[in-house]
């Protein structure tokens, strides 16, 4: 497919750091997608000191205007790299596929762009996914590999099995502020017009960006299930999930997140995330608590209960079980 002589239909956009044990399976994933339209693929390489790079470079030369490197000459971060990928992306839908996950139906892009074609009120679709859980980083079949269980069976309550005669579920903005992060980021197509363009500058500083991502989509439409397994979502030691360790850092990057989403997002799906922040500033206050940091303790106490103030005495009770 010659994608210079045809409009772009599908941008695929790729981050990737640290991923050369991965990069290329997910490449070769998206290469094998059978469509009738015009597919791109926008690698975010973000200064990696391995061989990540070389890998993406390779395959931008033996598919050129197929496979197009964003090779930054410093490291950006996961949100920033991801804000100059997708700002590259010419497509009408954006699919997104970080360099460690990978899909396994070649069928997946043509199914989605039809899906969303056929449904006017739908901003972006999501599929199944698998979860791979590694204990190294070595991509052949060993035993440290075990595909534990598929995002239908982990969020049973959520996503439903596929019926004969049923319509595909439909999840709006107010259903993702309730229930949290359910979707497998390799599975997330969108039109591209219900994603800002650049994001927001407060997108570089938040932790969960492809919930982010979702949340900014559904303003404009509902997200569609398609109950089949497309693709891998794969967890292994180098992984940003397995990294990100329950930290005061983290804590403060979830705060920053809910604090912004209060700050966009509409009156009907505020309360949830000051639900969220509620928690967060509490959860802060303990630990400033236990590293003797009174003040930080007292302030971020004082931020919890000004959300709920009927929840003083629940707070105070808890806070002082937790640092006795």
């Amino acid at each position: 497919m010659n994608t210079r002589e045809r409009l772009i239909t599908v941008s695929v956009c790729c981050i990737t750091y640290n991923h050369g044990d991965y990069l290329a399976q997910a490449i070769e994933s998206v290469l094998a997608q059978k469509t009738d339209f015009a597919v791109e693929m926008i690698i975010g390489e973000d200064h990696s000191p391995d061989n990540t790079r070389a890998i993406a470079q390779q395959y931008e030369q033996r598919y050129p205007g197929q496979v197009r490197v964003l090779a930054h000459a410093q490291n950006l971060g996961i949100m920033r790299n991801l804000m100059a990928t997708r700002a590259a992306c010419q497509g009408e839908f954006i699919a997104f596929l970080e360099g460690d996950d990978y899909w396994i139906d070649p069928t997946k892009l043509q199914r989605q762009v039809e899906a969303l074609r056929a449904s006017p009120d739908c901003a972006m679709c999501f599929h199944d996914a698998e979860l791979l859980h590694e204990a190294s980083s070595n991509t052949s079949k060993t035993t440290d590999q075990k595909v534990t269980v598929s995002f239908s069976e982990k969020f049973s309550k959520i996503l439903p099995e596929s019926k004969k005669g049923t319509l595909p579920k439909r999840f709006t903005q107010v259903d993702l502020a309730q229930l949290g992060w359910f979707m497998p980021s390799a599975s997330m197509l969108f039109r591209a017009d219900s994603l800002p363009l650049p994001l927001p500058p407060w997108f570089a500083g938040i932790f969960s960006g492809d919930y982010t991502l979702q949340l900014l989509s559904t303003s404009h439409g509902a997200a569609l299930y398609l109950p089949h397994q497309m693709a891998v979502y794969r967890i292994h030691a180098g992984g940003v999930m397995h990294t990100m360790n329950n930290t005061l850092i983290q804590n403060e990057r979830f705060i920053w997140e809910n604090e912004q989403y209060c700050r966009v997002f509409g009156l009907d799906v505020r309360p949830y995330f000051e639900i969220r922040l509620e928690h967060l500033y509490f959860e802060r206050s303990v630990k400033f608590g236990e590293k003797g940091h009174r003040a930080q303790q007292l302030y971020y106490y004082g931020k919890a209960v000004t959300i709920n103030s009927q929840r003083f005495w629940h707070h105070l009770k808890r806070l002082t079980k937790r640092i006795i």
